[in-house]
This record gives C-alpha cells, sequence and structure tokens, in this order.
C-alpha cells in the first residue's frame, strides 16, 4: 500500500489536504499548553501568553505545523532519499501528529522538533553550498535558542559534532565557531537578566527544571506503553538494517546521509529518556527519524506487505 501510495503524487496530495484540514480542526477545537512547572522560563513564558491569547496559539501551532511539514519534504527532497519526486514525508509525518494527539497538548518537544529539523538540514548540505563557518555558527544558535525552550535540545550539540565527523569536514576550530554561537545567545540572556535585575528568577527556573521523568513514573506505564516502547524500539533496530541494505549500493553522498539519520535517532532517544515530559508528549522527539525511516522503507518492493503491517500496527500503538 505504502509502496504504491510513495508513487502517486495526487493521492499523496489529497492525504496531505485531508490530514492538514484534521490537524486544524483539533488545533482550533482542543490545543492546550502543557504545565510550565518543571519546564525554562522561557517556555512559562511563552506558556503563559497563549494561555492569555488562545488565538495566538492556534494560529502559532498551525504555523509550525506548516513549517515543519516544508522542512521535512524540503530535507527528503533536497538530499534525494528518492528517486522520484514526492509528498510521502509529509503524509506521515502529519498522520504521526494527529495519531499520536501531539497538537492536544503543546509541549517544549514541538519548538525540539523543528530547531532539529533546521540542524538537520544544515549540517546535510554539501559543504560548498554555503560557507561551512556560516552553517556552522547558525546551527550553535539554533542549539542554543531550542536550550532556553527545552533544556534537553542541548543534547544536539553532540549530534552537531558526530555529524560533522561523519559528513568529514569536521576540525577543532569548527567546533569552536560552534561553542561561540551557543555563548553568543547564552551571554546575551544572562547579560540581559543581570541588568534587567531578573538573575534570581533565572536562576530560580534553572534549580527547578526537572529531568527523567520517564523513569520517576515508570511504575504508572499502561501495558499499552510497554508493548509500544518494546515495539518501536525493535521496529527502529529493524529499519536500520533493512535501510542499510537498501541504500548500500547507493551513491556514497545517501549512505552518509543515512548515518546521520541514525545519529540523530539515538541522540533524539536520549533526550526522551533525559526530559522531563510524560511519555505521551516526550515520543515527539524521535517523528522527524521515524518519518524519514517510513519514507525510505517505503521505497523498498521486497515485503512490501509485511512492511506494510508493520507500518500501520505503529500508528494503531501510536493511537491507543
Amino acid at each position: 500500500m505504502f509502496y504504491y501510495l510513495n508513487k502517486s503524487l495526487p493521492v499523496q496530495l489529497v492525504l496531505i489536504v485531508l490530514l492538514l484540514a484534521w490537524s486544524v480542526f483539533t488545533v482550533v477545537t482542543q490545543t492546550t499548553v502543557c504545565s510550565a512547572e518543571g519546564q525554562t522560563l522561557f517556555f512559562g513564558a511563552l506558556a503563559d501568553f497563549w494561555s492569555k491569547h488562545p488565538v495566538n496559539l492556534k494560529v502559532s501551532i498551525i504555523s509550525i505545523l506548516l513549517l515543519e511539514s516544508l522542512l521535512i519534504a524540503r530535507f527528503y527532497s533536497v538530499n534525494r532519499f528518492a528517486e522520484n519526486h514526492t509528498y510521502i514525508p509529509v503524509v506521515f509525518f502529519l498522520l504521526m501528529m494527529n495519531a499520536g494527539g501531539f497538537l492536544v497538548k503543546i509541549s517544549p518537544a514541538l519548538f525540539t522538533l523543528v530547531f532539529m529539523t533546521f540542524m538537520v538540514m544544515l549540517t546535510s548540505q554539501e559543504e560548498n553550498d554555503r560557507p561551512l563557518k556560516n552553517r556552522i555558527f547558525t546551527s550553535g544558535l539554533l542549539v542554543a535558542i531550542a536550550s532556553l525552550i527545552d533544556p534537553v535540545a542541548i543534547c544536539s550539540v553532540l549530534f552537531l559534532i558526530l555529524a560533522l565527523i561523519t559528513n568529514r569536514f569536521s576540525k577543532s576550530k569548527e567546533i569552536l565557531i560552534m561553542v561561540f554561537g551557543l555563548l553568543f545567545v547564552y551571554v546575551y540572556v544572562f547579560s540581559v537578566s543581570f541588568f534587567t535585575d531578573s538573575f534570581s528568577t533565572l536562576s530560580d527556573s534553572l534549580k527547578n527544571l526537572s529531568f527523567f521523568n520517564l523513569f520517576k513514573d515508570f511504575k504508572s506505564l499502561t501495558v499499552f506503553d510497554y508493548v509500544f516502547v518494546v515495539y518501536t524500539v525493535t521496529l527502529v533496530s529493524y529499519l536500520i538494517i533493512q535501510l542499510k541494505l537498501f541504500y548500500d549500493n547507493k551513491l556514497i553522498v545517501l549512505r552518509k546521509r543515512l548515518v546521520t539519520i541514525h545519529l540523530l535517532m539515538f541522540i533524539l532517544i536520549a533526550m526522551l529518556l533525559l526530559s522531563g515530559l510524560p511519555l505521551s508528549s516526550s515520543l515527539l522527539y524521535i517523528l522527524l527519524p521515524i518519518t524519514l525511516y517510513f519514507s525510505m522503507l517505503s521505497q523498498i518492493k521486497r515485503r512490501i506487505i509485511f512492511h506494510d503491517i508493520l507500518i500501520v500496527a505503529f500508528f494503531v500503538l501510536l493511537w491507543l
């Protein structure tokens, strides 16, 4: 089913319109913001603003959803993971956003998802596409801004370093440039808080940050949660093996891009474990690599029915 859907642009566009309509309806009628307790001061301020201005909340979330859809489609197309033009990644992404209920309660993970997509795009470009130093510095800025909203986004630093090494153009000087990007944002924020006499408020916010929520609430997980986690781990392991075999005879640049996605998955799993968000919200971290994995899997001619069952089972468990 998904193999044939991958080859039909008209059907994909119809599905995207329907899924967008579903998404907008959910945002307009159900969207709220998760509790700011244990989160950063900046997310708390954003949540407070949205609670007072619900129209701005709805417009912002719809805009973020459209932006992320465009970024995923652009990333998949530019890196030529598929031989033919396709919008299948957008279909999978929107379907997961709705099936997982990620639009019902907005968490900091949504912002991390968008920032990580930007960072993946920057690190996966060819070295001569844009000045490398500019991309690395911008990536450092993005990590810092993301971590101000979601503290576990700081793990993105490790992903950036590994991604640069994988693409064979990382040097110690380039890592320093990325660090300067980080420090630029942090120094600015701390300077403003110091001169506006709000440094103590910022300090208290940092002390009250919550982490490792998954382990703290381990006993509160349901049977479906355990089944979903085990299934997802098994599925991801299978996808990594199958996609390696599929791309082994492709261009080297494609294989490097695939390795970058694998690295992204491992770093995002670390974020999920480190996060102070409940499992239902922290699953949003791994949405990007899962979307890309499913899109790549839909190109494989062998075991079409088996792969359809794997993907459908994932969506069913995510829905439950």
